[in-house]
């Protein structure tokens, strides 16, 4: 209803301050099952590319779930242009990137 819409839209306002005007958001979004080695190399691939090509001017968001989304944030660089967005007390686990609690689920 109308609280969760204002919850999301504070959430939304909140996390453009934090990461900036001018910084690209790009959320990874993927299969929570575990992946094939060539879906896992390709992943892989992508996050370092990625972060590479844009991270010093992106933000990559992720939903801090397994596969495709673990994968990438722990190997997009340092992790440091890593977001997880998180049920309020949750945590993604991964050990890299900064885990934002932004409600009660996703």
């Amino acid at each position: 209803g109308t609280q969760r819409a204002d919850a999301v839209t504070t959430a939304v306002h909140r996390l453009r301050r934090e990461f900036g005007r001018d910084t690209f958001v790009v959320c990874i979004s993927g299969g929570t099952e575990p992946l094939s080695a060539d879906s896992e190399a390709l992943v892989k691939a992508i996050a370092s590319k990625l972060e590479a090509a844009v991270g010093s001017r992106a933000k990559f968001v992720t939903g801090g779930m397994a596969g495709v989304q673990e994968t990438f944030a722990k190997h997009c660089g340092d992790g440091s242009h890593v977001s997880n967005l998180l049920p309020i007390n949750q945590s993604s686990g991964y050990g890299r990137g900064t885990d934002i609690n932004v409600g009660v689920d996703l």
